[in-house]
């Protein structure tokens, strides 16, 4: 009897213990969080790819050094490491229980009392939002984490980007300045023109017509020389956009055009290449893997989620222990139609990417013909025709001045010169801007 009465006493304590352990095992269940192979990965690489800015701007500073500065300080950029870091936060959220542990503690009063066998505490996950199971949780934290690292590589892309516009600015500037060099070198020889033309009107040998003719050639060139100069705080203020500095931030002029960067490498490589290593086409791959996760998460649906809940009396002696399946039988259209309706997303991703990777080598292709064309035409203007335009000036000039030439075949002699090299700075400039773009789309030359 003794042995019964305190089998009986051990009874609510035993009884109690296990509805305890049965609401710790409920907290557990709906506050566990899935965090998929590669998280931390993703975590580690964001972290070390922090723009960090430099406030410092180099006095003299190099193509290089305008790159590495607007890396560290270009707001757009910013902008894209952020949605980075945003894309990785949102694989814990989507890998944890969209619910939450309630508990609640009730009692009945007698006569304004109350006792411990009428005292009730219980837990259960939140009426409102049902406990699904892992193998969604996994799913959806997967699918994020390819999100996350399709977003990695479009701030990697944003980079390339940048890297592409401020070399372009920069080659703008530079040529700018080099057309303004130039044309005051132009200045000079149409200077000495129009002296040679006022020496001989005054001594009888050239009319009055040839003088009018070099001063307004004169003029007109000093036009073009200051219409120039009016371009370059305009493309200083684009570039310091770039540099997210004040817009009428000084740049030092460049002294001379960037050296042309050789392309040692074969058309079929650097496609090749581009397929493999372009920045867009490799996000959208990331994201084509997260289109195949969300085709599995919306299959996983036709799955039941439950509830549970679990509660006891404080003296023991009563426990109760709930659970509920909610069954989705009556959403089978709807969740068919999600299933047709991520398939469809997918098969849109992969046109879309098969789309942007016939784009970019076209765009490739454009960009290696109009290099190769450019290093052609360069080759041929400086080594053969500029020298033959320079020797026809000097021989035009001492021809006009002996009086066995007229002043128009000098002049056309000197505007071909003129012409001639303004063409070959602006095919330089060209040519280094396309490969700057051949270079963004293959994802080379980055500075770290």
């Amino acid at each position: 009897m003794l042995e019964r009465s305190l089998s009986i006493r051990r009874s609510p304590a035993c009884t109690c213990g296990a509805t305890l352990c049965a609401i710790l095992a409920l907290a557990v269940l709906g506050g566990c969080t899935v965090h998929p192979d590669g998280e931390k990965e993703e975590r580690q690489a964001a972290l070390s790819a922090e723009p960090k800015p430099q406030m410092e701007f180099p006095a003299n500073p190099t193509r290089e050094d305008l790159v590495r500065f607007a890396l560290l300080n270009n707001a757009e950029v910013e902008q894209d490491y952020c949605q980075w870091r945003s894309a990785i936060e949102q694989v814990p959220i989507d890998g944890t229980q969209a619910t939450n542990l309630t508990l609640s503690l009730g009692t009945v009063l007698d006569e304004g009392k109350f006792a411990r066998d009428r005292t009730t505490v219980s837990a259960a996950n939140d009426p409102m939002t049902d406990i699904v199971l892992p193998p969604k949780l996994s799913t959806a934290a997967q699918r994020s984490l390819e999100n996350a690292r399709a977003a990695g590589v479009r701030f990697r892309k944003a980079q390339f980007e940048l890297r592409r516009k401020v070399l372009s600015a920069y080659d703008d500037y530079a040529l700018s300045s080099e057309l303004v060099r130039l044309s005051q070198r132009d200045i000079l020889l149409l200077k000495t023109t129009a002296d040679i033309t006022a020496a001989r009107s005054q001594a009888g040998m050239a009319g009055q017509q040839d003088l009018l003719k070099a001063r307004n050639e004169l003029d007109l060139q000093q036009n073009d020389l200051e219409s120039m100069q009016s371009q370059l705080p305009i493309q200083r203020a684009m570039l310091n956009a770039l540099l997210n500095r004040p817009a009428t931030a000084d740049i030092p002029l460049p002294d001379h055009l960037p050296a042309p960067t050789p392309l040692n490498i074969s058309d079929q490589d650097l496609l090749d290449q581009a397929a493999k290593t372009n920045p867009e086409l490799t996000a959208m791959a990331d994201e084509i893997r997260a289109k195949h996760e969300e085709i599995q998460l919306a299959k996983l649906q036709y799955y039941p989620d439950f509830s549970v809940s679990a509660g006891t009396d404080l003296a023991g002696m009563a426990q109760s222990l709930l659970g509920s399946v909610t069954v989705p039988i009556l959403r089978y259209e709807a969740l068919h139609a999600a299933v047709e309706q991520a398939q469809a997303n997918l098969n849109a991703a992969e046109a879309t990417r098969q789309q942007t990777q016939n784009d970019l080598a076209a765009q490739l292709i454009d960009d290696i013909s109009t290099l190769r064309d450019a290093d052609r035409q360069i080759a041929l203007l400086q080594n053969t025709i500029l020298p033959r335009a320079r020797q026809a000036v000097d021989l035009a000039r001492s021809s006009y001045q002996a009086g066995n030439a007229s002043f128009l075949d000098l002049l056309d002699s000197q505007r071909t010169l003129i012409d001639l090299e303004r063409l070959i700075a602006n095919l330089n400039a060209t040519r280094d801007k396309r490969m700057v773009e051949i270079e963004s789309i293959t994802a080379q030359n980055l500075p770290e």
